[in-house]
């Protein structure tokens, strides 16, 4: 890793180099219980924002998340779009 990237870590995966900085979690806004489509049955899930650590070239990112890492609540093939608010 060079001086000059603002990366905190990075990894090499065969050819390629991975590079990311540390987050941690901002804030955690239920959703409700909704449709699992992994487990097949209704549970909660979260709206979770991270933010970096310190100073990053990184901003924060917002994901949906079950009880389990797989857990979605989109069907098979769909995606969310991140909207401004």
């Amino acid at each position: 890793m060079s001086e000059t990237t603002s990366a905190d870590y990075c990894t090499a995966l065969g050819g390629v180099v991975i590079c990311g900085t540390h987050m941690e979690e901002t804030s955690r806004t239920s959703e409700g219980e909704r449709w699992c489509f992994c487990c097949r049955k209704r549970h909660e899930f979260w709206w979770v924002v991270m933010a970096p650590v310190g100073l990053s070239y990184y901003g924060p990112s917002a994901h949906m998340e079950g009880v389990r890492r797989d857990c979605t609540d989109l069907f098979p093939g769909w995606y969310r779009e991140a909207v401004d608010e």
